[in-house]
């Protein structure tokens, strides 16, 4: 049986080299494709191949694939990355492996694209407006009106996104979003704004899987951001603490949007807010879940998220039978100012507490750090667990009060 399968770039939280070794495990030849190995802590620890080309343009792929391998011999291609979950579409139809239409994951991609389609369907989601010029700000503004969030069309990790309270604010955010050519994986953008109302509601995100069409919710993860004007994710407890009616509310909401998008294969996290006129569709993920979320449902289920992706994206059936059991948290560590980060004293402290499962810093010493405004500024976390959601959180809160990050 043919057990080669590719995994092109990955997230840099952790789940994404963790999903190698997972793939290893499962007895699949596992190989990464990267322009930028060195972008990746533990990527050395990977014992297979890790070749590297221009991922980001898809004949240089096809080009550095099809001098390795047969792809008559691929068992299949995934991601752990939003910036390439449409490449991996591409070349999943270029060589028949099971994978989402490209079409679909285009439509996941772009956000006012994923709009327009919910809108259509009569889905609830925030209004919107697309902005390709700043000539079209003062439209955008007569619909939406303020506040309201703009945010890039196409990014992700709340990658400049900002809530605005005047007009200014927004040509100011505006202009920065359709000046930016290249996002940070030097990937051309969409050079689009998306301006949108303001839902001011507690956000969770939906982590579901689809195989032939057929989307399980495995569970709702409770959100928790910074204060704005940015939208920085800091804390994630799993499961959400919700009344049935409103769990089924949101589930139903999500699968309706997953098949407005014809969303059918393989592992989706969508965000969404509970409003007092119902659950409202944020955006759609087509891939995986971020931050560490996957790990979070390993400790509640004994499910593994990452194997089942692994298993199909090589056209295997998943196997998704789970029981809940407990509470498990993420907390963020952010740094306090602006500088150099010189030390970080307390993890060790932190990681001997009842119920804390993982400790991690994943910023370098003397790397240059900021207060967060995306996902990208975080420096590390703590994981916990607790019979209770309570008590998960307080674990929480003790064990980041340990940890001291030291920035000059």
């Amino acid at each position: 049986m043919d057990t080669i399968l590719l995994f092109v770039e990955a997230n840099t939280t952790g789940t994404g080299m963790l999903a190698l070794h997972k793939a290893q495990a499962l007895g699949f030849q596992p190989v990464f494709l990267t322009n930028k190995p060195d972008r990746y802590l533990g990527l050395e620890q990977f014992d297979g191949p890790v070749i590297t080309c221009d991922t980001n343009d898809l004949a240089a792929l096809c080009k550095a694939i099809e001098k390795h391998f047969d792809p008559g011999r691929l068992a299949g291609i995934t991601t752990t990355s939003e910036f390439y979950v449409e490449t991996v579409a591409r070349l999943a139809a270029r060589y028949g492996l099971p994978c989402n239409a490209p079409d679909a994951i285009a439509a996941c991609r772009h956000k006012g694209r994923t709009r327009r389609i919910l809108h259509s369907a009569g889905i609830q989601q925030p209004d919107f407006f697309d902005v390709a010029s700043p000539d079209e700000i003062p439209t955008a503004l007569a619909k939406i009106g303020l506040p309201c969030v703009v945010k890039p069309a196409d990014d992700t990790g709340s990658y400049a996104v900002r809530l605005c309270h005047t007009a200014a604010e927004v040509e100011e955010q505006t202009r920065h979003i359709l000046a930016m050519a290249t996002n940070v994986r030097g990937q051309a953008t969409a050079r689009t704004a998306l301006i949108e109302s303001y839902l001011d509601a507690p956000e969770y995100s939906v982590e579901m899987f689809s195989w032939q069409g057929q989307a399980l919710c495995l569970g709702i993860t409770e959100k928790h951001l910074l204060p704005p004007p940015s939208f920085v994710e800091h804390r994630h407890i799993f499961p959400a603490p919700l009344p049935n009616d409103i769990a089924t509310q949101i589930r139903e909401s999500v699968a309706l949007a997953l098949a407005a998008v014809e969303f059918t294969h393989g592992p989706s996290h969508t965000e969404v807010k509970l409003t007092a006129d119902g659950c409202a569709i944020v955006e759609i993920n087509a891939r995986l879940a971020g931050g560490m979320i996957p790990e979070l449902i390993t400790l509640v289920t004994g499910l593994d998220l990452l194997e089942q992706q692994c298993y199909a994206a090589v056209g295997r059936q998943p196997r998704l039978e789970h029981h809940t059991k407990g509470f498990a948290g993420i907390q963020f560590l952010v740094a306090p100012s602006a500088g150099t980060l010189r030390e970080v004293r307390g993890v060790d402290a932190a990681a001997a507490l009842d119920g804390i499962a993982e400790v991690r810093i994943t910023a370098r010493p003397g790397a240059r750090v900021s207060p967060a405004r995306s996902a990208y500024d975080r420096l590390g976390f703590v994981i916990a667990q607790g019979a209770t959601y309570d008590e998960t959180a307080r674990r929480l809160e003790e064990a980041t009060a340990l940890i001291e990050l030291i920035v000059q």
